[in-house]
């Protein structure tokens, strides 16, 4: 994992149309992370997730807290 793109980060960047975005998945490496960087607008989290935990508190803790830094609350 890691140094290769996952097939879905193209369409994910495409469908996200320079919006900002939050992705939680367990194929996310330092392609998709480079990629996503790569794009021209918006901001996104990408967070891994362990394919055999799923999503933990942890992960939604994470997803709250950029949530409410881009909205100032």
């Amino acid at each position: 994992m890691g140094t290769q793109l996952a097939c879905k980060t193209r369409r994910i960047v495409a469908y996200a149309a320079g919006r900002d975005f939050v992705w939680a998945d367990d194929e996310i490496g330092a392609a998709n992370r480079a990629r996503v960087a790569a794009r021209d607008a918006g901001d996104a989290l990408l967070r891994r997730v362990d394919a055999r935990v799923g999503l933990t508190a942890d992960n939604y803790l994470a997803v709250a807290a950029w949530l409410r830094g881009r909205t100032g609350g």
